[in-house]
């Protein structure tokens, strides 16, 4: 789908920093948990795009 976002994400909290990858989201869902996150407390959060190809490389190893 041509509204397809992925990225990677780096939240940091309490001076310790966590990488996520989010894919296959529309922009409106990123937002929504971009703000969630800083509603839990993130004191920063760092959006990466990376490339379709890029995150399912990523995460093969956890997908059957």
């Amino acid at each position: 789908m041509a509204n397809d976002c992925f990225y990677k994400v780096k939240v940091t909290q309490n001076s310790k920093t966590e990488t996520y990858y989010w894919g296959y989201f529309t922009w409106p869902m990123c937002l929504k948990d971009i703000k969630q996150l800083y509603k839990d407390g993130a004191d920063a959060v760092v959006l990466e795009m990376i490339t379709q190809k890029q995150f399912d490389k990523r995460i093969a190893p956890y997908t059957p």
